[in-house]
């Protein structure tokens, strides 16, 4: 506690925040199709191909912000590439757990082509971000 009392005041509000929205994209994936929590409203169906990838293109993005927000979030209490790798292993985590938690839930399945885009959003967002504070 005493080396939580250290750290600058932003550091704190930023690990909450990524705190935040990793619960909030938890909850998204994790809700069932038929009685959402929160309704973003995608249209419910089959799961044809063009459905899949558009939700494969939500996950890329989803999990690409979330390796960011993690970044964002360490960066200032680890050195750069030391907050990169503990984001981009928090985000892989997370898009693993999630999808096996999705076989457990109500009208939802886990999903290889999820799972590969969450994975890809990951590293796409580590090679932005590493482009952008390491390669210069």
């Amino acid at each position: 506690m005493e080396r939580l009392n250290a750290l600058p005041p932003a550091i704190p509000l930023r690990i909450a925040l990524a705190l935040s929205w990793s619960a909030l994209l938890t909850l998204l994936l994790l809700q069932g199709e038929a009685d959402p929590v929160i309704d973003l409203g995608i249209p419910r169906g089959d799961n044809t191909v063009a459905r899949e990838l558009a939700f494969g293109a939500l996950h890329l993005l989803a999990f690409g912000l979330t390796c960011a927000c993690w970044h964002w979030a360490l960066c200032r209490a680890a050195r750069v590439r030391r907050a990169l790798l503990a984001a981009g292993v928090i985000a892989i985590a997370l898009g693993v757990a999630t999808e096996i938690l999705q076989s457990y839930t109500l009208d939802r399945h886990a999903s290889w082509l999820d799972l590969a885009a969450n994975v890809g959003g990951v590293l796409l967002a580590a090679r932005v971000i590493h482009a952008r504070t390491l390669d210069k």
